[in-house]
């Protein structure tokens, strides 16, 4: 197996790299800071490192990559470990792992870290634990950090250790740390053992004062606890006497309280048929409107269609109308067209002959324009004179006119300010007036506002002392489920102690009855070998305590016999027992038939009515269904009495020594036979078996009865349970009501807030609006000033224009005169020019006249063929609105017949609807009567049920103390009256019965005094004392336990030492010749060896205490003398223990080894040597060398150099010297 692949993600200075390591030496090298050595470390951590110190960081976070100023930090670190040629047997720690797998020749070990603080580990990808991954490491013998990994630290740390220090790194090449483990487990466990012996030894001290003192109250208590059995069958049989007179009386009451019901049926009944009725006549009035609705709104429908029916019709009829109006219009326009186009045609004619006469009178008015314009050039000068003394005057007047109209526009702007004014003065009143209005209402408003907030103050504190009362309530709640949680803890306490005391008696009894220990192998047990065997006698007897002792001595061994079914299954256990060497045993065939007597024995009629006599055993004595007969076989000639004084006696008296008479047991358990033989003395205090079956079915009543308790309690926790959730819920929503009530008096406040915000700002308001109202008042009469002002002015500028404009007259007249002059000339001349310009304008207008005719003609004959288009459309559109025209009409007579239909449905239902109603008021009266009716019932029936009531209430008392007190069922105590009364016709009379009761009570109240008497009762000292009695027996198979334990511990103890020692002997034998060689071939001659180092510590108690021999090294490099390590130089310290690591590595070889820089302190020649002898391991290993010397790097068969062309990310260049070679 090798390393093949490392791949790192996101760790330390690499972002993400893969390195294929080869089979050999391969070096990395590059300068300091790159991130060399964090090759070494994703190597460590990979392999479950948990030292952040030894992964040169401060926290194990710091191992994710933090990013750069070009790339960000990562949220993870991921760094895996591929193996290749890994064999089945390496793979045997993760088998259970890569099972799914099959055997994979290559295991991939994976770790991740997120800055969480969350780790993961895997598997070939698959999830497992770091103790499976070290499992895997240390099965490959590259679990060890010195001999996988060799960093230039560990040298050093060699070097400065202490004999004991260098002796645990001998313990680490030999593999001896798990077994230190284990032994510091076991002395744990042995100190822990020894402790807890001492505290049983000193409780089973205080359990036998306690058994002595418990054993005279238990009497004590046997005594009491028989009169409380005769009491509380009196009682028992006084609460039955109750209850069955009560049953009866309620038997009574509950007839009379049928009949009662039966009449209140009958008037129910009644009365819901009546009900049923009116709701099926209000169901059809429902019916009955809702089609009367569903007609109307259908009616209402008909109605809107036929009104847009109608619509629809005189639309049509409209754009008829329209469209033949458009196609009379067209056709006028049609005709005109073609009148015009024959006129035109004309005209032209016309025309050309005009256009040759106009040419002839143009050439004869051209020279009549010549002398015209010289005239005109004279009158031209003198009118232009006149004309400039007019302008000047027309100038002056202007600007008069200027003034003029801007006097009147600023006379029109204050007309208009005065308006503008007046209306604002108008608006600020109002405004006034309301903001007024506004005001009473906010103190209005705030007088409601304080109201309803003290309003909701006062609730508010109510529901605040509201809810401190359920707190006090929950809290009172959870007090008392916390008092019944412990109440439970306890009865589970002393169940789970009942419980323990039941198993562990019954294990007793068990294996006492030849059954065998619990922890008993089921091979060497009858258990496991006698599947025939069904109990043993003793099992299933029931035997009073008084007799037990008797019973037991009579039947012997016959007490442990086995029952089965037949002899034939008797036989074959016997065999059973006989293979499995199991013993002997006593079998009873139940099979076989055991007859019991006929009659009592001839002896037992002299014997009966004897004092001494306790009574026939057989009599004395219960068993299973069908074990009668075998009792009887067995106790038939069984007779209990008193004492052996008595039993001596009677033998005496009736002369039953002659082997004639009975067996005579004594209540001590002595026997007395016929034959004479007597048989007594001592026996164990702890009881026999009949006394231990008794005290298991005790332990079963009280489990049964403590169970019972804890039900019972954990009904009573539920139902509290249920009331703090209740009370809970109402304190939440006592909480919530309270927050509503807090937000409604916030809100209020904020309302009030805000009004007495709002309450300044109207105020401002009010005195901003008297301030405009008293400016615009200035500015109204400041107008009317300025107005009058503007017409004084203006009255006067009227009367200068007036004066300018008589001049401006006489002026005009001159020139008018000048003007018609001149115009008469003009005119005569313009008359010769218009002549000429006429005719020239008439041939150019004949000319374009023609032209436009021609143009005309082509437009009328486009225009034809367009009005042509249009009459086809508007016939189209003719046709297609009298189609709409005529379904429109259809459409509403149908409707009208459909609208007569409706309104007659409508008529029909509404008449159903009033005869409905009238039903329902006759309902409604009947109704009335039943009620009345049942209210007289119930009326009569109150008396009843209030007697019934307290019948039931005494009854359900008696019911509950004789359920929960006494444990019976009380319906059984009529039905068994019921059965005796049907069998026994002459039964016995109620006032009989009733004497007798009273009977009962004076026996009861005499026994109560006696009670009294007796005092202050322990009356768990039969309990407690039985419960002890099995507390001293347990404690001492403990006793036993731990002290079997204890001598285990140190038999593992003594054994660890021993394979520790050995190892080391054999591990430090081996290292010693290894690291010789080592040493001779690293310095090319000399010698070393390793010395064991005797020490002592001193104790606390000043004691010299020896530890084991600590380990030094002692060398001679060649030519010098042998000496100690520390007195070597530098490179030779650094040589002899680099030969200390490669010896361990030899004696232990892991499938790679790490180097990091452990060459930086050797000089070149033993650099040299360094690189020869790990060129010879290489052939066995897998070497990776961190180095900056070029004389390592020349041994290597592979060379990765690593750099950070980016700052903080390291990158890896691989090159094969191999190749380099090749190439060179």
């Amino acid at each position: 197996m090798y390393l093949r692949t490392l791949i790192v993600n996101g760790f330390k200075s690499f972002v993400e790299t893969k390195v294929d390591f080869p089979k050999g030496i391969t070096a990395v090298v590059g300068p300091n800071g790159t991130g060399k050595s964090n090759i070494v470390d994703a190597i460590l951590w990979t392999m479950g490192e948990q030292s952040v110190k030894s992964l040169r960081s401060e926290r194990m976070e710091d191992v994710i990559f933090n990013g750069t100023e070009q790339r960000k930090p990562l949220g993870m670190a991921e760094a895996s470990l591929v193996f290749a040629d890994v064999s089945p047997r390496d793979l045997e720690p993760i088998s259970a792992i890569l099972e799914e797998l099959g055997n994979p020749t290559e295991v991939m070990l994976t770790r991740r870290l997120f800055r969480d603080g969350e780790s993961e580990y895997l598997l070939n990808k698959i999830p497992c634990r770091l103790k499976d991954i070290r499992g895997f490491l240390w099965n490959v013998r590259a679990g060890t950090r010195g001999q996988s990994v060799i960093e230039q630290g560990n040298i050093e740390q060699l070097l400065n250790a202490s004999p004991q220090e260098r002796r645990e790194f001998i313990e680490g090449t030999a593999g001896i740390i798990r077994y230190k483990k284990q032994k510091a487990e076991a002395l744990r466990k042995l100190e822990g053992t020894e402790n807890n012996l001492l505290r049983v030894r000193d409780i089973l001290g205080e359990v036998r004062q306690q058994l002595k003192t418990l054993n005279r109250q238990a009497k004590q208590a046997e005594e009491y606890q028989t009169l409380l059995r005769e009491a509380r069958d009196l009682e028992v049989r006084l609460l039955s006497f109750d209850f069955r007179r009560l049953f009866h009386e309620q038997g009574r009451y509950e007839a009379d309280l049928q009949e009662s019901e039966n009449q209140e049926l009958a008037c129910v009944s009644e009365e819901s048929r009546v009900v049923a009725e009116r709701e099926e006549h209000q169901l059809a009035l429902s019916v009955t409107g809702e089609s009367l609705g569903e007609m109307q709104e259908q009616l209402r429908d008909v109605e809107r269609q036929m009104s847009q029916g109608v619509s629809t019709i005189q639309i049509e009829r409209n754009r008829l109308e329209q469209l033949g109006h458009q196609h009379e219009q067209v056709m006028v326009e049609r005709r005109r067209l073609e009148d015009e186009g024959q006129l035109a045609q004309e005209v032209v004619a016309s025309v050309r002959e005009r256009m040759a006469q106009i040419r002839c009178d143009i050439e004869s008015i051209a020279s009549a324009v010549a002398e015209g314009d010289e005239n005109m050039a004279v009158l031209m000068s003198r009118r232009k004179e006149t004309a400039e003394i007019v302008e000047q005057r027309r100038g002056k007047i202007l600007g008069l006119a200027v003034e003029q109209t801007n006097i009147e526009n600023r006379l029109q702007a204050a007309v208009t300010g005065q308006h503008g004014l007046q209306r604002r003065l108008e608006r600020l009143a109002s405004e006034v007036l309301q903001s007024e209005a506004d005001q009473a209402k906010l103190y209005a408003e705030g007088e409601t506002l304080q109201q309803q907030r003290a309003t909701l103050e006062v609730h508010l504190e109510q529901l605040k002392r509201n809810q401190e009362e359920l707190e006090v309530t929950l809290q009172s709640h959870r007090e008392s489920r916390e008092d019944i949680d412990e109440k439970i803890l306890e009865l589970q306490t002393q169940v789970a102690g009942t419980d323990s005391e039941w198993r562990a008696l019954q294990g007793v009894f068990r294996e006492e009855l030849g059954y065998g220990s619990e922890s008993a192998d089921a091979e060497t047990s009858v258990r496991g070998n006698c599947s025939a065997i069904q109990a043993a006698l003793a099992e299933r007897m029931e035997v009073p305590e008084q007799i037990e002792k008797a019973i037991e001595a009579a039947l012997g061994r016959q007490l442990r016999a086995w029952l089965v079914q037949s002899p034939q299954e008797a036989e074959r256990t016997i065999g059973e027992f006989k293979q499995h060497q199991l013993g002997r045993g006593i079998f009873i065939p139940l099979s076989v038939h055991y007859e019991r007597a006929a009659g009592q024995p001839g002896w037992w009629a002299s014997l009966q009515s004897d004092p001494r006599v306790r009574g026939w055993a057989v009599d004395l004595v219960k068993a299973d269904e069908g074990l009668q007969g075998v009792v009887s076989s067995l106790l038939g000639e069984t007779v209990i009495v008193e004492s052996l004084t008595d039993a001596l006696a009677l033998m005496e008296q009736y002369d039953w020594f002659h082997g004639q008479g009975p067996l005579l047991a004594t209540l001590e358990g002595e026997l007395v036979y016929a034959t004479g033989v007597i048989v007594g003395g001592s026996e164990n205090e702890a009881g026999g078996l009949l006394h231990r079956r008794r005290e298991i079915l005790e332990l079963e009543q009280r489990l049964q009865n403590l169970s019972c308790e804890v039900e019972e309690i954990k009904l009573k926790r539920k139902v509290l349970c249920e009331e703090i959730e209740s009370v809970s819920k109402q304190l939440e929503d006592a909480s919530a009501v309270i927050r509503e009530t807090e937000i409604q008096c916030l809100t209020l406040q904020r309302e009030e807030a805000s009004r007495e915000q709002a309450l300044p700002q109207l105020r401002r308001r009010l005195e901003v609006l008297s301030q405009e109202q008293e400016a615009e008042g200035i500015e109204f009469s400041r107008l009317q000033h300025e107005e009058e002002e503007l017409r004084q002015r203006l009255t006067a500028l009227e009367a200068t224009r007036g004066l300018e404009d008589m001049s401006l007259r006489e002026g005009m007249t001159s020139l008018e005169d000048l003007n018609r002059e001149y115009q008469a000339l003009v005119e005569s001349v313009n008359e010769i020019r218009v002549n000429y310009q006429t005719l020239k304008t008439r041939w150019d207008h004949e000319q374009g006249q023609v032209e436009r005719l021609e143009r005309e003609e082509v437009q009328r004959k486009t225009r034809v063929q367009h009005i042509d288009q249009q009459l086809e459309q508007l016939f189209i559109n003719s046709r297609k609105s009298q189609d709409e025209r005529v379904k429109a009409e259809e459409l509403v007579e149908l409707l009208q017949e459909k609208q007569d239909e409706l309104a007659g449905e409508v008529r029909t239902i509404q008449n159903r609807h009033a005869e409905i109603t009238e039903q329902l008021k006759h309902c409604d009266a009947l109704i009335s009567t039943a009620r009345e009716t049942l209210s007289k019932i119930f009326k009569a029936r109150v008396p009843i049920e209030s007697h019934l009531a307290e019948v039931r209430t005494k009854l359900q008392g008696v019911r509950e103390t004789l359920e929960i007190t006494y444990e019976m069922v009380p319906d059984d105590l009529v039905s068994l009256q019921h059965e005796t009364q049907m069998q026994n016709e002459e039964a016995a009379p109620a006032s009989e019965e009733a004497s007798q009761s009273e009977g009962w009570r004076e026996q009861l109240q005499q026994i109560r005094k006696r009670l009294e008497r007796i005092g202050p009762i322990n009356l768990a000292a039969i309990e407690e004392h039985q419960q002890l009695e099995e507390r001293y027996q347990f404690l001492l198979s403990q006793e036993s336990d731990l002290a079997n334990s204890i001598q285990s511990l140190q038999e593992i103890i003594q054994r660890l030492n021993h394979t520790t020692n050995r190892l080391f002997e054999e591990t430090f034998q081996e290292l010693q010749v290894k690291f010789s060689e080592v040493f001779s071939a690293l310095f090319a001659g000399g010698r070393a060896e390793l010395v064991l180092v005797e020490e002592t510590v001193e104790g606390s108690d000043g004691e010299m205490t020896h530890l084991e021999p600590g380990v030094d090294i002692v060398a001679q490099p060649p030519g010098k003398r042998l000496k100690n390590l520390s007195m070597l130089s530098g490179g030779e310290k650094t040589l002899t223990v680099m030969a200390l690591l490669f010896a361990s590595f030899l004696i232990r070889p892991s499938p790679f080894c790490v180097l990091d820089e452990v060459d930086a302190p050797l000089d070149e020649n033993n650099v040299v040597r360094f690189g020869q002898f790990l060129r010879q391991m290489a052939d066995c290993s897998q070497f990776v060398v961190i180095t900056h010397n070029k004389r390592s790097m020349e041994i290597a068969d592979s060379l990765f150099g690593v750099t950070m062309e980016e700052p903080g990310v390291s990158k890896l260049i691989s090159v094969r010297l191999q190749d380099l070679q090749e190439v060179g």
